[in-house]
């Protein structure tokens, strides 16, 4: 309902509707390093990405691509060479598109990694109070 509403106000609902096919889809870890380490170092990785490129036809049957990320949870990650999938073009910059699952893989990302950060955070807090706590009420005593 609210992707709906959101739509409406960008103005998606008004973009060209085109069938894209995708062209190629890698896999990158989302994390400190890089996937391809010299000297054989290990990465920390926290999960996993599918890199994918679309190409879709314009209304003049000029030929578009572009690429997105979707992350482990979404079903966007599972997509692979040569599956189609449904997006809109903007009919007056028709390299620009937009994808509906896309909105909704980047929202939960965004949601998970705020839960992560408040954990870490209440984690810290808990960490000070533990350390700190026996000596608190003897510092405002005085």
């Amino acid at each position: 309902m609210l992707i709906e509403v959101w739509e409406r106000l960008r103005g998606y609902d008004k973009w060209t509707p085109a069938v894209a096919t995708v062209q190629s889809s890698t896999l990158a870890g989302v994390g400190f390093g890089n996937a391809g380490k010299k000297g054989g170092g290990k990465e920390l990785v926290f999960g996993w990405q599918s890199v994918c490129r679309i190409v879709w036809q314009d209304h003049h049957c000029i030929q578009r691509s572009a690429a997105f990320e979707a992350s482990e949870g979404s079903p966007l990650y599972q997509l692979r060479e040569g599956d189609t999938v449904d997006i809109r073009f903007n009919p007056d910059r028709p390299a620009e598109f937009y994808l509906p699952g896309l909105l909704k893989s980047n929202l939960a990302g965004a949601w998970e990694l705020g839960l992560c950060a408040v954990g870490v955070i209440l984690v810290f807090i808990a960490l000070v109070v533990a350390w700190f706590g026996p000596i608190i009420p003897e510092v405002f005593s005085h």
